[in-house]
Protein backbone atom coordinates (compact mmCIF):
# COMPACT_ATOMS: atom_id res chain seq x y z
CA UNK A 1 0.00 0.00 0.00
CA UNK A 2 2.50 2.47 1.26
CA UNK A 3 4.60 1.85 -2.47
CA UNK A 4 1.21 2.50 -4.59
CA UNK A 5 1.00 5.71 -2.65
CA UNK A 6 4.49 6.80 -2.92
CA UNK A 7 3.71 6.01 -6.58
CA UNK A 8 0.80 7.96 -6.93
CA UNK A 9 2.30 11.09 -5.17
CA UNK A 10 5.09 10.55 -7.27
CA UNK A 11 3.02 11.23 -10.20
CA UNK A 12 1.21 13.85 -8.62
CA UNK A 13 4.20 15.88 -8.01
CA UNK A 14 4.97 15.37 -11.67
CA UNK A 15 1.56 16.33 -12.80
CA UNK A 16 1.92 19.24 -10.96
CA UNK A 17 5.41 19.97 -11.79
CA UNK A 18 4.65 20.06 -15.51
CA UNK A 19 1.81 21.82 -15.28
CA UNK A 20 3.73 24.90 -13.70
CA UNK A 21 2.65 27.67 -14.85
CA UNK A 22 4.66 29.21 -18.09
CA UNK A 23 4.38 32.89 -17.31
CA UNK A 24 6.20 32.09 -13.77
CA UNK A 25 9.46 30.86 -15.71
CA UNK A 26 11.86 32.61 -15.72
CA UNK A 27 15.78 33.13 -15.56
CA UNK A 28 18.63 35.38 -16.39
CA UNK A 29 21.67 34.49 -18.31
CA UNK A 30 25.03 35.33 -16.77
CA UNK A 31 28.45 35.07 -18.89
CA UNK A 32 32.05 34.59 -17.21
CA UNK A 33 34.14 34.64 -19.69
CA UNK A 34 37.15 37.25 -19.87
CA UNK A 35 37.56 40.29 -21.61
CA UNK A 36 35.73 40.98 -24.67
CA UNK A 37 34.96 36.99 -24.99
CA UNK A 38 32.04 37.88 -22.68
CA UNK A 39 30.46 40.70 -24.94
CA UNK A 40 30.95 38.52 -27.77
CA UNK A 41 29.30 35.69 -26.05
CA UNK A 42 26.00 37.54 -25.00
CA UNK A 43 25.60 39.04 -28.44
CA UNK A 44 25.94 36.03 -30.03
CA UNK A 45 24.39 33.01 -28.10
CA UNK A 46 20.65 31.74 -28.60
CA UNK A 47 19.49 31.38 -24.91
CA UNK A 48 20.31 35.10 -24.53
CA UNK A 49 16.91 36.39 -26.52
CA UNK A 50 14.87 34.66 -24.55
CA UNK A 51 15.65 36.41 -21.02
CA UNK A 52 12.70 38.58 -21.40
CA UNK A 53 10.10 36.37 -22.74
CA UNK A 54 7.05 35.77 -21.10
CA UNK A 55 5.90 32.27 -22.08
CA UNK A 56 8.85 30.35 -21.78
CA UNK A 57 8.03 26.80 -21.10
CA UNK A 58 10.36 24.48 -19.03
CA UNK A 59 11.04 22.30 -21.77
CA UNK A 60 12.28 24.99 -24.13
CA UNK A 61 14.66 26.29 -20.89
CA UNK A 62 16.06 23.02 -21.03
CA UNK A 63 16.82 23.30 -25.07
CA UNK A 64 18.22 26.50 -25.21
CA UNK A 65 20.51 25.02 -22.19
CA UNK A 66 21.18 22.06 -23.89
CA UNK A 67 22.38 23.84 -26.88
CA UNK A 68 24.42 26.73 -24.91
CA UNK A 69 27.22 25.12 -24.35
CA UNK A 70 27.29 23.96 -28.29
CA UNK A 71 26.59 27.57 -29.69
CA UNK A 72 29.60 28.84 -26.93
CA UNK A 73 32.07 26.57 -28.03
CA UNK A 74 31.76 27.41 -31.66
CA UNK A 75 31.54 30.89 -30.66
CA UNK A 76 34.49 30.65 -28.63
CA UNK A 77 36.43 28.99 -31.77
CA UNK A 78 35.95 31.83 -34.35
CA UNK A 79 37.27 33.91 -32.18
CA UNK A 80 40.56 31.64 -32.14
CA UNK A 81 40.05 29.50 -28.82
CA UNK A 82 39.86 25.98 -29.63
CA UNK A 83 40.70 24.19 -27.07
CA UNK A 84 38.09 26.10 -24.36
CA UNK A 85 36.41 24.92 -21.77
CA UNK A 86 32.77 24.92 -21.12
CA UNK A 87 30.28 24.49 -18.21
CA UNK A 88 26.07 25.54 -18.62
CA UNK A 89 24.35 25.26 -15.72
CA UNK A 90 21.33 26.39 -14.20
CA UNK A 91 21.23 27.83 -10.93
CA UNK A 92 17.88 28.12 -8.86
CA UNK A 93 18.80 29.90 -5.57
CA UNK A 94 15.30 31.84 -5.72
CA UNK A 95 12.48 32.58 -7.61
CA UNK A 96 14.49 33.51 -10.73
CA UNK A 97 16.67 30.98 -12.22
CA UNK A 98 19.97 32.01 -13.41
CA UNK A 99 21.60 30.31 -16.65
CA UNK A 100 25.45 30.42 -15.93
CA UNK A 101 27.66 29.92 -18.80
CA UNK A 102 31.48 29.64 -17.91
CA UNK A 103 34.32 30.32 -20.37
CA UNK A 104 37.86 29.17 -19.41
CA UNK A 105 39.07 30.13 -23.18
CA UNK A 106 42.56 28.53 -22.75
CA UNK A 107 45.61 29.39 -25.26
CA UNK A 108 44.37 31.64 -28.43
CA UNK A 109 45.65 29.71 -31.88
CA UNK A 110 47.77 31.39 -33.96
CA UNK A 111 48.47 31.54 -37.33
CA UNK A 112 51.73 29.25 -37.91
CA UNK A 113 51.89 29.11 -41.39
CA UNK A 114 50.70 30.83 -45.02
CA UNK A 115 50.37 28.88 -48.19
CA UNK A 116 48.59 31.38 -51.47
CA UNK A 117 49.22 29.90 -54.44
CA UNK A 118 48.03 30.66 -57.80
CA UNK A 119 45.70 28.39 -60.48
CA UNK A 120 47.75 30.05 -63.36
CA UNK A 121 50.61 32.54 -61.94
CA UNK A 122 49.37 36.58 -62.23
CA UNK A 123 52.01 38.86 -63.24
CA UNK A 124 55.22 39.09 -60.93
CA UNK A 125 54.37 41.78 -59.56
CA UNK A 126 50.49 41.13 -58.66
CA UNK A 127 51.53 37.94 -57.32
CA UNK A 128 53.71 39.80 -55.05
CA UNK A 129 51.47 42.18 -54.11
CA UNK A 130 48.77 40.11 -53.31
CA UNK A 131 51.24 38.25 -50.62
CA UNK A 132 53.16 41.01 -49.27
CA UNK A 133 49.49 42.40 -48.50
CA UNK A 134 47.99 39.42 -46.90
CA UNK A 135 46.00 40.76 -43.91
CA UNK A 136 46.36 37.49 -41.60
CA UNK A 137 50.02 36.58 -41.41
CA UNK A 138 52.13 34.31 -39.30
CA UNK A 139 52.10 35.08 -35.34
CA UNK A 140 48.80 36.51 -35.62
CA UNK A 141 45.71 35.05 -33.70
CA UNK A 142 43.14 33.16 -35.51
CA UNK A 143 39.88 34.76 -35.91
CA UNK A 144 37.12 33.67 -38.14
CA UNK A 145 36.30 37.50 -39.10
CA UNK A 146 39.88 38.16 -39.88
CA UNK A 147 40.34 35.19 -41.96
CA UNK A 148 37.54 36.00 -43.79
CA UNK A 149 38.55 39.68 -44.78
CA UNK A 150 42.17 38.56 -45.63
CA UNK A 151 40.75 36.28 -47.89
CA UNK A 152 38.84 39.07 -49.24
CA UNK A 153 41.51 41.67 -49.67
CA UNK A 154 43.42 39.18 -51.03
CA UNK A 155 40.88 38.63 -53.90
CA UNK A 156 40.70 42.49 -54.19
CA UNK A 157 44.34 43.07 -54.81
CA UNK A 158 44.58 39.91 -56.86
CA UNK A 159 41.36 41.88 -59.34
CA UNK A 160 42.84 45.29 -58.60
CA UNK A 161 44.75 45.07 -61.69
CA UNK A 162 44.05 43.61 -65.05
CA UNK A 163 42.00 40.67 -63.69
CA UNK A 164 38.39 41.97 -62.85
CA UNK A 165 36.95 38.66 -62.75
CA UNK A 166 39.63 37.17 -59.99
CA UNK A 167 38.09 34.29 -57.81
CA UNK A 168 39.16 32.56 -54.61
CA UNK A 169 38.94 28.51 -55.71
CA UNK A 170 40.32 26.64 -52.80
CA UNK A 171 41.18 27.84 -48.90
CA UNK A 172 40.92 25.97 -45.56
CA UNK A 173 42.23 26.75 -42.49
CA UNK A 174 43.90 23.51 -40.44
CA UNK A 175 43.72 23.82 -37.06
CA UNK A 176 45.84 21.74 -34.35
CA UNK A 177 44.17 22.04 -31.14
CA UNK A 178 46.68 20.61 -28.98
CA UNK A 179 49.59 23.26 -30.05
CA UNK A 180 47.15 25.85 -30.93
CA UNK A 181 48.29 26.71 -34.19
CA UNK A 182 46.66 27.28 -37.49
CA UNK A 183 47.82 26.52 -41.00
CA UNK A 184 46.31 28.50 -43.65
CA UNK A 185 45.99 27.80 -47.54
CA UNK A 186 44.58 29.58 -50.24
CA UNK A 187 44.19 29.48 -53.68
CA UNK A 188 43.40 31.97 -56.50
CA UNK A 189 42.57 32.13 -59.81
CA UNK A 190 43.02 35.54 -62.02
CA UNK A 191 40.69 34.71 -64.49
CA UNK A 192 40.87 36.34 -68.06
CA UNK A 193 42.75 39.53 -68.55
CA UNK A 194 40.01 42.29 -68.85
CA UNK A 195 40.39 45.89 -71.18
CA UNK A 196 38.11 48.61 -71.09
CA UNK A 197 35.38 48.57 -73.74
CA UNK A 198 33.03 51.02 -75.10
CA UNK A 199 31.68 53.91 -72.07
CA UNK A 200 28.20 54.38 -72.49
CA UNK A 201 26.78 57.03 -69.97
CA UNK A 202 23.18 57.62 -68.33
CA UNK A 203 21.39 59.81 -66.47
CA UNK A 204 22.20 63.33 -68.06
CA UNK A 205 19.71 65.88 -69.12
CA UNK A 206 21.49 68.81 -68.79
CA UNK A 207 24.93 68.15 -70.14
CA UNK A 208 26.46 66.88 -73.52
CA UNK A 209 27.79 63.00 -72.79
CA UNK A 210 31.30 64.83 -73.48
CA UNK A 211 30.93 66.52 -70.08
CA UNK A 212 31.31 62.97 -68.71
CA UNK A 213 33.65 61.13 -71.62
CA UNK A 214 36.91 63.73 -71.46
CA UNK A 215 37.33 62.70 -68.00
CA UNK A 216 37.67 59.32 -68.46
CA UNK A 217 41.45 58.41 -67.08
CA UNK A 218 41.55 55.46 -69.52
CA UNK A 219 40.77 54.97 -73.33
CA UNK A 220 38.89 52.08 -74.64
CA UNK A 221 41.61 48.58 -75.09
CA UNK A 222 43.43 50.13 -71.97
CA UNK A 223 43.72 47.66 -69.22
CA UNK A 224 41.25 47.00 -66.53
CA UNK A 225 42.34 48.87 -63.44
CA UNK A 226 39.94 49.61 -60.11
CA UNK A 227 42.03 52.68 -59.67
CA UNK A 228 40.76 54.09 -62.63
CA UNK A 229 38.07 53.62 -62.18
CA UNK A 230 37.94 55.08 -58.37
CA UNK A 231 39.79 58.44 -59.97
CA UNK A 232 36.78 58.55 -62.79
CA UNK A 233 34.11 58.39 -59.94
CA UNK A 234 35.98 60.88 -58.13
CA UNK A 235 36.74 63.18 -61.02
CA UNK A 236 33.17 62.95 -61.77
CA UNK A 237 32.38 64.39 -58.07
CA UNK A 238 34.82 66.88 -58.05
CA UNK A 239 33.00 68.48 -61.15
CA UNK A 240 29.83 69.49 -58.92
CA UNK A 241 27.82 68.22 -61.79
CA UNK A 242 26.37 65.87 -59.94
CA UNK A 243 25.20 64.53 -56.64
CA UNK A 244 25.78 60.72 -57.78
CA UNK A 245 28.01 59.36 -59.93
CA UNK A 246 29.01 55.37 -60.09
CA UNK A 247 30.99 53.55 -62.69
CA UNK A 248 30.61 50.09 -63.32
CA UNK A 249 32.27 47.27 -66.15
CA UNK A 250 30.42 44.28 -67.21
CA UNK A 251 32.93 41.56 -65.78
CA UNK A 252 31.43 38.44 -67.91
CA UNK A 253 34.04 36.81 -68.79
CA UNK A 254 33.51 36.32 -72.50
CA UNK A 255 33.72 40.53 -72.57
CA UNK A 256 37.07 40.67 -71.09
CA UNK A 257 39.19 41.46 -74.12
CA UNK A 258 36.37 44.99 -74.46
CA UNK A 259 34.42 44.84 -70.78
CA UNK A 260 31.58 47.77 -71.78
CA UNK A 261 31.72 50.23 -69.18
CA UNK A 262 28.14 51.77 -68.28
CA UNK A 263 28.38 55.41 -65.93
CA UNK A 264 25.28 55.98 -64.11
CA UNK A 265 24.75 59.87 -62.98
CA UNK A 266 22.36 61.70 -61.00
CA UNK A 267 22.52 65.28 -61.93
CA UNK A 268 22.93 68.01 -59.01
CA UNK A 269 21.89 71.48 -58.65
CA UNK A 270 23.17 74.05 -60.23
CA UNK A 271 23.89 76.63 -57.86
CA UNK A 272 24.96 76.49 -54.39
CA UNK A 273 25.39 78.48 -51.39
CA UNK A 274 27.96 77.18 -48.67
CA UNK A 275 28.80 79.06 -44.92
CA UNK A 276 31.37 77.87 -42.83
CA UNK A 277 32.76 78.44 -39.80
CA UNK A 278 36.23 76.78 -38.73
CA UNK A 279 39.16 76.56 -37.04
CA UNK A 280 43.01 75.79 -37.65
CA UNK A 281 46.45 76.02 -36.06
CA UNK A 282 47.91 78.05 -39.20
CA UNK A 283 45.24 80.27 -39.90
CA UNK A 284 43.40 80.48 -36.70
CA UNK A 285 39.64 80.96 -36.49
CA UNK A 286 38.00 80.93 -40.02
CA UNK A 287 34.46 81.99 -41.61
CA UNK A 288 33.61 81.81 -45.38
CA UNK A 289 30.78 82.01 -47.39
CA UNK A 290 30.71 80.56 -51.00
CA UNK A 291 28.31 81.25 -54.35
CA UNK A 292 28.89 77.85 -56.85
CA UNK A 293 26.93 78.01 -60.49
CA UNK A 294 28.19 74.56 -62.16
CA UNK A 295 26.36 75.37 -65.29
CA UNK A 296 27.49 79.00 -65.69
CA UNK A 297 25.75 81.12 -68.68
CA UNK A 298 24.24 77.32 -69.47
CA UNK A 299 27.84 76.56 -70.43
CA UNK A 300 28.89 73.82 -68.44
CA UNK A 301 31.16 76.80 -66.53
CA UNK A 302 32.00 76.17 -63.08
CA UNK A 303 31.87 79.16 -61.19
CA UNK A 304 33.42 79.60 -58.08
CA UNK A 305 33.15 82.33 -55.48
CA UNK A 306 34.73 82.45 -52.22
CA UNK A 307 34.98 85.36 -49.58
CA UNK A 308 37.23 84.35 -46.22
CA UNK A 309 37.60 85.91 -43.25
CA UNK A 310 40.21 84.86 -41.03
CA UNK A 311 42.17 85.87 -38.08
CA UNK A 312 45.59 86.47 -40.41
CA UNK A 313 43.50 86.44 -43.95
CA UNK A 314 40.69 88.29 -45.65
CA UNK A 315 39.75 87.98 -48.89
CA UNK A 316 37.85 87.17 -52.10
CA UNK A 317 38.52 84.74 -54.54
CA UNK A 318 37.10 82.95 -57.85
CA UNK A 319 37.88 81.14 -60.18
CA UNK A 320 36.15 79.73 -63.84
CA UNK A 321 36.63 76.13 -65.13
CA UNK A 322 35.92 75.06 -68.21
CA UNK A 323 35.05 71.51 -69.26
CA UNK A 324 38.21 69.42 -70.27
CA UNK A 325 38.49 68.92 -73.89
CA UNK A 326 38.78 65.27 -75.31
CA UNK A 327 42.66 65.24 -75.60
CA UNK A 328 42.91 65.59 -71.33
CA UNK A 329 43.63 69.08 -70.58
CA UNK A 330 41.42 71.42 -68.73
CA UNK A 331 41.86 75.29 -68.80
CA UNK A 332 41.31 77.42 -65.99
CA UNK A 333 41.03 81.75 -64.96
CA UNK A 334 41.78 82.57 -60.98
CA UNK A 335 41.66 85.91 -59.15
CA UNK A 336 41.50 87.34 -55.63
CA UNK A 337 41.69 90.13 -53.98
CA UNK A 338 43.09 89.46 -49.92
CA UNK A 339 44.97 91.36 -47.05
CA UNK A 340 46.71 88.96 -44.98
CA UNK A 341 49.01 89.96 -41.71
CA UNK A 342 51.20 87.08 -40.69
CA UNK A 343 54.17 87.85 -38.21
CA UNK A 344 53.57 91.50 -38.39
CA UNK A 345 54.14 92.00 -42.29
CA UNK A 346 50.42 93.07 -43.74
CA UNK A 347 50.17 92.25 -47.12
CA UNK A 348 47.24 93.65 -49.67
CA UNK A 349 47.36 92.22 -53.08
CA UNK A 350 45.49 91.52 -56.19
CA UNK A 351 46.50 88.33 -58.29
CA UNK A 352 45.11 87.42 -61.99
CA UNK A 353 46.53 83.53 -63.53
CA UNK A 354 45.12 81.02 -65.90
CA UNK A 355 46.26 77.33 -66.63
CA UNK A 356 46.12 75.06 -68.94
CA UNK A 357 46.40 71.58 -66.26
CA UNK A 358 46.35 67.78 -67.66
CA UNK A 359 43.82 65.42 -65.76
CA UNK A 360 46.55 62.74 -65.48
CA UNK A 361 47.35 63.11 -61.48
CA UNK A 362 49.96 60.38 -61.86
CA UNK A 363 51.98 62.38 -64.57
CA UNK A 364 50.47 65.92 -64.46
CA UNK A 365 52.01 69.06 -66.35
CA UNK A 366 50.69 72.36 -66.27
CA UNK A 367 51.74 75.76 -67.13
CA UNK A 368 50.17 78.85 -66.98
CA UNK A 369 50.48 83.02 -66.51
CA UNK A 370 49.96 84.61 -62.90
CA UNK A 371 49.85 88.51 -62.52
CA UNK A 372 50.72 89.84 -58.82
CA UNK A 373 49.84 93.52 -58.13
CA UNK A 374 50.81 93.65 -54.18
CA UNK A 375 51.76 96.49 -50.86
CA UNK A 376 53.58 94.90 -48.42
CA UNK A 377 53.93 97.02 -45.15
CA UNK A 378 56.73 95.00 -42.43
CA UNK A 379 56.23 96.63 -39.29
CA UNK A 380 59.09 98.70 -38.55
CA UNK A 381 60.25 99.04 -41.66
CA UNK A 382 59.54 100.88 -45.20
CA UNK A 383 56.31 99.22 -47.65
CA UNK A 384 56.84 98.69 -50.96
CA UNK A 385 54.65 98.06 -53.68
CA UNK A 386 55.74 95.18 -56.39
CA UNK A 387 53.91 93.65 -59.51
CA UNK A 388 55.24 90.68 -61.48
CA UNK A 389 53.64 88.51 -64.49
CA UNK A 390 55.14 85.17 -63.92
CA UNK A 391 54.93 82.33 -66.40
CA UNK A 392 54.59 79.07 -64.69
CA UNK A 393 55.69 75.54 -65.41
CA UNK A 394 54.73 72.74 -63.81
CA UNK A 395 55.18 68.78 -63.44
CA UNK A 396 54.06 66.58 -60.48
CA UNK A 397 54.86 62.64 -60.89
CA UNK A 398 53.37 60.20 -58.54
CA UNK A 399 54.52 56.44 -58.17
CA UNK A 400 52.21 55.98 -54.75
CA UNK A 401 50.18 52.84 -54.22
CA UNK A 402 47.40 54.92 -53.17
CA UNK A 403 46.72 58.60 -53.89
CA UNK A 404 44.78 59.29 -51.56
CA UNK A 405 46.09 56.92 -48.55
CA UNK A 406 50.39 56.27 -50.12
CA UNK A 407 51.70 53.54 -48.13
CA UNK A 408 55.04 53.09 -50.49
CA UNK A 409 56.42 54.97 -53.51
CA UNK A 410 57.10 58.97 -54.36
CA UNK A 411 55.64 61.82 -54.99
CA UNK A 412 58.28 64.70 -57.00
CA UNK A 413 57.02 67.74 -57.79
CA UNK A 414 59.36 70.55 -60.13
CA UNK A 415 57.91 74.25 -60.88
CA UNK A 416 59.44 76.74 -62.20
CA UNK A 417 58.95 80.07 -63.11
CA UNK A 418 59.94 83.60 -64.80
CA UNK A 419 59.07 86.96 -63.86
CA UNK A 420 58.97 88.56 -67.05
CA UNK A 421 60.86 91.66 -68.22
CA UNK A 422 59.05 95.20 -69.14
CA UNK A 423 55.93 93.38 -67.00
CA UNK A 424 57.21 92.96 -63.54
CA UNK A 425 58.97 95.35 -61.05
CA UNK A 426 62.11 93.07 -61.84
CA UNK A 427 63.43 90.05 -64.24
CA UNK A 428 63.73 87.10 -62.08
CA UNK A 429 63.35 83.45 -61.77
CA UNK A 430 61.78 81.14 -59.67
CA UNK A 431 62.64 76.96 -58.60
CA UNK A 432 60.65 74.69 -56.57
CA UNK A 433 61.39 71.01 -56.01
CA UNK A 434 59.32 68.65 -53.45
CA UNK A 435 59.65 65.02 -52.90
CA UNK A 436 58.12 62.33 -50.67
CA UNK A 437 58.92 59.03 -49.82
CA UNK A 438 57.05 56.15 -48.73
CA UNK A 439 57.97 52.89 -47.48
CA UNK A 440 55.58 50.01 -45.02
CA UNK A 441 58.15 48.70 -42.28
CA UNK A 442 55.55 46.11 -41.93
CA UNK A 443 51.74 45.69 -41.99
CA UNK A 444 51.33 47.97 -39.54
CA UNK A 445 53.84 50.49 -39.76
CA UNK A 446 54.72 53.05 -42.08
CA UNK A 447 57.77 55.72 -42.64
CA UNK A 448 57.40 58.46 -44.75
CA UNK A 449 60.37 60.90 -46.06
CA UNK A 450 59.80 64.77 -47.10
CA UNK A 451 62.37 67.02 -48.56
CA UNK A 452 61.09 70.96 -50.25
CA UNK A 453 63.60 73.38 -51.45
CA UNK A 454 63.22 76.37 -53.06
CA UNK A 455 65.03 79.71 -55.19
CA UNK A 456 64.34 83.10 -56.61
CA UNK A 457 67.01 83.84 -58.77
CA UNK A 458 67.87 87.17 -58.47
CA UNK A 459 70.68 89.16 -56.92
CA UNK A 460 68.02 90.66 -54.22
CA UNK A 461 64.36 89.79 -53.35
CA UNK A 462 63.42 93.56 -53.61
CA UNK A 463 60.88 94.31 -56.23
CA UNK A 464 59.50 90.92 -55.82
CA UNK A 465 56.10 90.09 -54.46
CA UNK A 466 56.14 88.95 -50.84
CA UNK A 467 53.56 86.05 -52.32
CA UNK A 468 56.84 84.80 -54.52
CA UNK A 469 59.13 84.46 -51.59
CA UNK A 470 59.29 82.02 -49.06
CA UNK A 471 58.88 81.61 -45.30
CA UNK A 472 57.94 78.54 -43.36
CA UNK A 473 56.84 77.10 -40.55
CA UNK A 474 53.49 75.51 -39.56
CA UNK A 475 51.40 72.45 -39.72
CA UNK A 476 52.81 71.72 -42.87
CA UNK A 477 56.59 72.17 -42.89
CA UNK A 478 57.79 72.56 -39.78
CA UNK A 479 55.97 71.54 -37.04
CA UNK A 480 56.97 73.49 -33.32
CA UNK A 481 56.69 76.79 -35.15
CA UNK A 482 54.48 79.48 -35.73
CA UNK A 483 52.93 79.96 -39.21
CA UNK A 484 55.18 81.47 -41.62
CA UNK A 485 58.06 82.27 -38.03
CA UNK A 486 60.57 81.23 -40.13
CA UNK A 487 62.19 83.49 -42.63
CA UNK A 488 64.38 86.79 -42.51
CA UNK A 489 63.47 89.89 -40.39
CA UNK A 490 62.91 93.20 -41.82
CA UNK A 491 62.07 95.60 -38.85
CA UNK A 492 60.30 93.41 -36.91
CA UNK A 493 58.59 91.50 -39.25
CA UNK A 494 58.99 88.21 -40.57
CA UNK A 495 59.50 88.13 -44.73
CA UNK A 496 60.03 86.37 -47.63
CA UNK A 497 63.34 85.32 -48.54
CA UNK A 498 64.79 83.85 -51.68
CA UNK A 499 65.37 80.26 -50.62
CA UNK A 500 64.16 77.75 -47.98
CA UNK A 501 64.46 74.40 -47.33
CA UNK A 502 62.08 71.83 -45.49
CA UNK A 503 62.85 68.58 -44.25
CA UNK A 504 60.46 65.79 -42.15
CA UNK A 505 60.70 62.20 -41.02
CA UNK A 506 57.77 60.43 -39.85
CA UNK A 507 57.07 56.83 -38.49
CA UNK A 508 53.81 56.10 -37.86
CA UNK A 509 52.23 52.72 -35.88
CA UNK A 510 48.78 51.67 -36.70
CA UNK A 511 46.66 50.33 -34.08
CA UNK A 512 43.81 49.55 -36.60
CA UNK A 513 43.13 49.87 -40.10
CA UNK A 514 41.92 53.51 -38.83
CA UNK A 515 43.73 55.29 -36.52
CA UNK A 516 47.29 55.03 -35.67
CA UNK A 517 50.35 57.15 -33.48
CA UNK A 518 53.36 58.93 -35.48
CA UNK A 519 56.70 60.15 -33.82
CA UNK A 520 58.39 62.90 -36.57
CA UNK A 521 61.19 65.47 -36.89
CA UNK A 522 61.03 68.42 -39.25
CA UNK A 523 63.71 70.82 -40.02
CA UNK A 524 63.94 73.87 -41.91
CA UNK A 525 64.17 77.82 -43.02
CA UNK A 526 64.14 80.45 -45.14
CA UNK A 527 66.82 83.02 -45.73
CA UNK A 528 67.51 85.85 -48.07
CA UNK A 529 71.21 84.84 -48.16
CA UNK A 530 72.11 80.76 -48.47
CA UNK A 531 75.44 82.13 -46.10
CA UNK A 532 72.78 82.22 -43.05
CA UNK A 533 71.37 79.09 -43.67
CA UNK A 534 71.02 77.42 -40.15
CA UNK A 535 67.93 75.24 -39.73
CA UNK A 536 65.50 75.59 -37.34
CA UNK A 537 65.13 71.98 -35.78
CA UNK A 538 61.08 70.57 -34.11
CA UNK A 539 60.08 67.21 -33.48
CA UNK A 540 57.12 65.74 -31.24
CA UNK A 541 54.37 63.03 -31.52
CA UNK A 542 50.30 62.77 -33.32
CA UNK A 543 47.59 60.88 -33.80
CA UNK A 544 46.86 59.69 -37.19
CA UNK A 545 43.07 59.06 -38.44
CA UNK A 546 42.02 57.90 -42.28
CA UNK A 547 39.34 59.61 -42.95
CA UNK A 548 37.41 60.49 -46.60
CA UNK A 549 39.10 63.70 -47.82
CA UNK A 550 42.65 61.81 -46.86
CA UNK A 551 44.73 61.32 -43.47
CA UNK A 552 44.05 63.85 -40.60
CA UNK A 553 46.81 64.62 -38.23
CA UNK A 554 46.60 65.98 -34.63
CA UNK A 555 50.55 66.70 -33.66
CA UNK A 556 51.94 68.01 -30.56
CA UNK A 557 55.37 69.57 -31.52
CA UNK A 558 58.50 70.87 -29.82
CA UNK A 559 60.46 73.69 -31.34
CA UNK A 560 63.46 73.29 -30.32
CA UNK A 561 64.60 77.34 -30.85
CA UNK A 562 61.64 78.29 -29.17
CA UNK A 563 61.84 76.33 -26.62
CA UNK A 564 57.51 75.80 -27.00
CA UNK A 565 55.26 73.28 -27.30
CA UNK A 566 52.46 73.55 -30.37
CA UNK A 567 49.36 71.94 -31.46
CA UNK A 568 49.18 71.33 -35.01
CA UNK A 569 46.46 69.48 -36.80
CA UNK A 570 45.89 68.91 -40.67
CA UNK A 571 44.10 66.99 -43.56
CA UNK A 572 45.45 65.51 -46.48
CA UNK A 573 49.04 64.92 -48.08
CA UNK A 574 51.73 67.46 -47.76
CA UNK A 575 51.69 68.25 -51.20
Amino acid sequence: MRPLLCLMAGAFCVHIHAAEPPGEIRFRLVVDAPGPLQQILISNLEIARWQEYGNLTRELLESLVGGARDEARDITATEGYFSARIEVRVEEPGPERVVRVTVEPGTPARVQEVSISFREEPEPYIAARVRERWALPAGDVFRQSAWEAAKKNALENLGEDRYAAATITRSQAIVDPESSTVHLEVELNHGPVFAFGPVTVKGLSRYRPEAVLNLAPFHPGDMYSRERVDLYVRRLTATGYFASAQVTMDRNPELAGAAPVQVSVIEAPTRRLDAGLGYSTDARFRSSLGWHDVDFVGSGWRLSTEFRLESEFQGLTGSLAFPPGSDGWANSLDASIARTDVQDLVTRGITLGGTRRRLDERRQPAYGLSYYYEESVPAGAPSATTHATLARYEYTRRTVDDLLFPRSGMVAALKLGVGLPGVSTRTFGRVVTQAAWFHPFSRRDDFALRGEAGAVIADSSEGIPQALLFRTGGDRTVRGYDFQSLGPKKGSAVVGGRYYTVMSAEYTHWFSDNWGAAAFVDAGNAVDNLRDVQLAIGYGVGIRVRSPVGPFRLDLAYGQDTHEFRVHFSVGIAF
